[in-house]
C-alpha cells in the first residue's frame, strides 16, 4: 500500500486539474480497459454532447483537420455500401456500431485546440493503466496461491482479472502508455515506476507482436536520445534485479513462441480439406487459414471493387468454416486482419481510404518529427495485421480518439 499511495495521490491530483472535456476523454479511454461497452458508449455520448454544448455557448468556426475529414468520409462510404450490400440488416447494424467514425470527428471539430490539454489526458490515462496493471497482477497472484495454476498471471487469464477483455487489445493500450512515458521529456521517479510496472504487465500479457513493436520503439528512443550513460554500482544492481524479474515474467511468452514454431504446420493448413473439430490451431496457423478463406471468397464472388458491404463478411466466412469442418466455436471469429476485413466488406475503395488515414498520419509524424505519433501509428499498423482492431469498439474508439488528439497539434510536447 505504501508503494501504491504516491501513485494514487498523483493520479488524483492530476484528475482534479482536468476540465470536463478532458475528464470525459480520460473516461472514454480508460473504460475501454475496465468497463463494459455500455459504459464506454455512454462516455462517448457524453463527450459528444459536451462539445455541442460548449460550441453552443461559445460559437466559433469549426476546425476540421484533414484526418477528421477522411474519417468522416470513411463513414460515408459505410453508408453508401447500403446500395450494394448483400445483407442490408447487417449493414444497418454496422452503421450504428461504427457511429464513432462520424460522431467523434464532428465533436473534435467543435472544440478549439487550446481547450484540451493532451498531455494531461494521456498522463492520467497512463496512471490509471498502472493501477489496472497492479490490480490484475495482485488478483492473479491470489488466484495462483489459491489454485496453484500460474496461468492466471499470463495472457487472457491475466486481463480477465480486470474485465472480459482480449489480451491483445489491453496490450495495445499498455504499449501506448509505455510510449507516452518513454517520450515524456522530464521523467519523475513516479514515471519510472509507472514505466516499469507497465513494461512488466506487457510482458505478462504475452502478446509477441506488440512486445516486439514496443521494444523497437524503446530502443529507437534510446538511440535517438543517446541515453547510454555510465551507471554506478547501485544503479547497475537495480538494473540486474529488474532484468531478472522481466526474464522470469517472460517464461510464458517464451513458451508461446515455442508452441507457434513447433505446432504451426503451414502446408497442412493450406492443403487440408477437413480439419475436424479436434484440430489443434495456433494463432499464426489460424490467421493463415483465414487469409486462405479470404482469397477463396474473392475468387468465388468476384466482387473485389466494392466488397460485400459493411458488416457482411462474417456470413461467407462461416460458410467456409463449415466447409472445412472447423469446430463451431470458431464461427464468431472474423478475419483477424483489418486490411482483409476492410477489403472483404468495402473492396478496393475501403482499403484505399483506410491506407490514406495511415499515410496521412505517418506523413504528419515525419514532417513535424513527432516520434510519439509515429510510434502510435506503427503500433496500429502492426496490430491490424493480426486483428480486425478497428472493427471492434475497443479498438475503434481508442484509435479514433487518440488519433484525433495527437493530430490536433503539429507536435505533441510531452
Amino acid at each position: 500500500m505504501a508503494v501504491i499511495y504516491p501513485f494514487l495521490k498523483n493520479a488524483f491530483l492530476k484528475a482534479k486539474q482536468l476540465t470536463i472535456l478532458e475528464l470525459l476523454l480520460v473516461a472514454i479511454l480508460i473504460t475501454l480497459s475496465i468497463g463494459s461497452f455500455l459504459i464506454n458508449s455512454i462516455s462517448v455520448i457524453l463527450f459528444v454532447l459536451a462539445t455541442f454544448y460548449y460550441f453552443q455557448k461559445h460559437p466559433r468556426k469549426t476546425n476540421f483537420t484533414l484526418i477528421a475529414k477522411v474519417l468522416i468520409g470513411f463513414y460515408i462510404l459505410f453508408v453508401i455500401s447500403l446500395f450494394w450490400t448483400t445483407n442490408i440488416e447487417n449493414t444497418k447494424s454496422g452503421l450504428l456500431s461504427f457511429l464513432s467514425y462520424l460522431a467523434l470527428p464532428l465533436a473534435f471539430s467543435l472544440v478549439s485546440k487550446n481547450k484540451i490539454n493532451i498531455n494531461k489526458v494521456f498522463s492520467v490515462f497512463s496512471n490509471l493503466l498502472v493501477l489496472c496493471a497492479i490490480y490484475c497482477i495482485f488478483i492473479g497472484a491470489l488466484k495462483v496461491l489459491k489454485t496453484g495454476n500460474y496461468n492466471y498471471l499470463f495472457y487472457h487469464e491475466l486481463c480477465s482479472n480486470l474485465s472480459i477483455l482480449n489480451a491483445i487489445y489491453l496490450s495495445v493500450f499498455v504499449s501506448f502508455g509505455i510510449s507516452f512515458l518513454i517520450y515524456k521529456q522530464k521523467k519523475s521517479k513516479l514515471d519510472v515506476f509507472n514505466l516499469t510496472v507497465l513494461a512488466l504487465f506487457l510482458i505478462l500479457l504475452s502478446s509477441k507482436i506488440i512486445i516486439t513493436i514496443t521494444l523497437i520503439s524503446g530502443v529507437f528512443y534510446l538511440i535517438r536520445k543517446r541515453k547510454f550513460h555510465k551507471v554506478n554500482l547501485k544503479s547497475f544492481l537495480l538494473l540486474i534485479v529488474i532484468i531478472s524479474i522481466f526474464i522470469a515474467a517472460s517464461s510464458n511468452l517464451t513458451n508461446r513462441i515455442k508452441v507457434e514454431f513447433n505446432k504451426t504446420k503451414i502446408n497442412e493448413v493450406l492443403q487440408t480439406k477437413d480439419f475436424g473439430h479436434a484440430y489443434i490451431w495456433t494463432g499464426f496457423g489460424l490467421r493463415v487459414f483465414q487469409a486462405k478463406m479470404f482469397l477463396e471468397v474473392i475468387q468465388e464472388n468476384k466482387n473485389t471493387f466494392l466488397g460485400s458491404g459493411l458488416f457482411n463478411s462474417q456470413d461467407t466466412l462461416i460458410k467456409k468454416y463449415k466447409e472445412y469442418n472447423l469446430y463451431p466455436g470458431f464461427y464468431h471469429y472474423n478475419y483477424h486482419n483489418q486490411y482483409i476485413q476492410v477489403y472483404a466488406e468495402l473492396g478496393v475503395i475501403g482499403l484505399c481510404m483506410l491506407l490514406l488515414i495511415f499515410i496521412l498520419t505517418i506523413k504528419q509524424a515525419i514532417i513535424y518529427k513527432d516520434y510519439f505519433l509515429l510510434s502510435f501509428i506503427i503500433l496500429i499498423l502492426v496490430v491490424c495485421l493480426t486483428e480486425s482492431f478497428l472493427w471492434r469498439q475497443r479498438g475503434m474508439v481508442f484509435f479514433i480518439t487518440t488519433l484525433l488528439l495527437l493530430t490536433r497539434r503539429k507536435r505533441l510536447d510531452i
